[in-house]
């Protein structure tokens, strides 16, 4: 008797394509997410002010003696004291970035591709880009990027710094950090000062408020514990921070609690790691999510969208706005020629770091 089996059907198959497409990319943007969003820029070139106080002084005032109009009179802008003259008062500025993601769809991949789980191709693609341009927009706010002046059609765009950036050491320049070697490294981190729009001398971060090395050596209580003191000593407030962590950075945070570094002879070569936890909890936990120390209290926010894996930025977000020229991302129509519908998103915005004294930084390298 003739039987018909699967494996004789060799033709007039169908095709069965699951209506869905996995994504598995869900990364989050949280600097974008965490940063408030300031006022509409008025110009491309907007601008703000830092202050500080002078120096406390001790000593009394002889009872019965009048002002002096010349020498005891003070100016708290810009003032000469002891042959020394130091000013208060900077203004800051920053120029705008435009982000743009661009998407088409031909007509016959509009109207006769059917495509598995898409029920608009259009619709689809326009989603991804608007995904994409908070993705764009997270990886440039995070990370090296100096200003930069627009020269018009055919030159080059606008730039807006980022917050690696702006967090450079004071004194850091190109020559120093090249060509210093390790010791200068430490002094200095990775990156430059921006030569463009440069932020005062006065107002750069302090090497108190930074931290240079590798997350194994160098991520340390004790260090933590001095880059705090470093920033209470610099604003006079302990508060609560936000540490934007590099994937090993924040690793690094977790092995301050549950290892403890091999130590004593050449032979001592592995780490001891200990906990202490009910025998009863079915639960294995490792991992910290706020440290606090005698001047600060850090909670532990990990990014994937940082310069690399191994930085960490505690950041003040009362400190940080992004200023946005209009939506926060427009989706606008673009003329069909024929070729199919056309789609573009764009976001103008600058990133305002109100004065950098007030940061932390980890500039670890591995």
């Amino acid at each position: 008797m003739a039987i018909l089996t699967e494996p004789k059907i060799t033709s007039g198959k169908r095709e069965d394509l699951a209506d869905l497409i996995a994504m598995v990319d869900a990364r989050d943007t949280p600097f974008t997410s965490m940063a408030k969003k300031g006022s509409k820029p008025g110009n491309t070139h907007f601008r703000w002010q830092v202050d500080q106080l002078p120096t406390t002084k001790s000593g009394g005032v002889i009872d019965g003696t009048d002002v002096d109009p010349v020498t005891d009179v003070e100016n708290y802008v810009k003032d000469t004291v002891g042959g020394v003259t130091k000013q208060y008062r900077y203004e800051l500025g920053m120029h705008p970035q435009m982000f743009r993601r661009t998407v088409r769809v031909s007509p016959m991949a509009l109207d006769l591709t059917n495509i598995a789980g898409v029920k608009d191709e259009l619709a689809n693609n326009v989603a991804k880009a608007i995904k994409m341009l908070k993705r764009d927009i997270e990886v440039t706010l995070c990370g090296t990027q100096g200003a930069q002046q627009d020269t018009g059609v055919g030159g080059v765009p606008f730039l807006t710094r980022g917050l690696d950036k702006w967090l450079a050491v004071k004194g850091a320049t190109s020559a120093n950090i090249a060509g210093g070697g390790s010791a200068n490294a430490a002094a200095y981190g990775t990156v430059a000062q921006d030569t463009y729009l440069a932020v005062p001398a006065d107002f750069q971060m302090p090497d108190t408020q930074f931290k240079y090395g590798t997350v194994a050596n160098d991520l340390t209580e004790e260090n933590i514990q001095n880059l705090l003191t470093g920033m209470y000593e610099q604003t006079g407030t302990s508060k609560e921070y936000d540490a934007l962590l590099g994937t090993r950075c924040k690793r690094g945070f977790t092995n301050l609690v549950f290892t403890t570094g091999s130590s004593g002879s050449a032979e001592t070569r592995n780490a001891v790691r200990t906990f202490n936890r009910d025998a009863a909890d079915s639960t294995y936990t490792a991992t910290v999510q706020v440290f606090e120390g005698d001047f600060g209290r850090l909670k532990l926010h990990s990014s994937t969208w940082l310069k690399n894996k191994f930085v960490g930025y505690i950041i003040p977000f009362d400190m940080v706005e992004v200023r946005y020229g209009g939506q926060v991302a427009q989706v606008r129509e673009l003329p069909d020629f024929g070729g199919g519908p056309a789609r573009t998103v764009e976001a103008v915005l600058g990133l305002v770091c109100h004065n950098p004294l007030a940061f932390g930084k980890l500039d670890f390298t591995a």
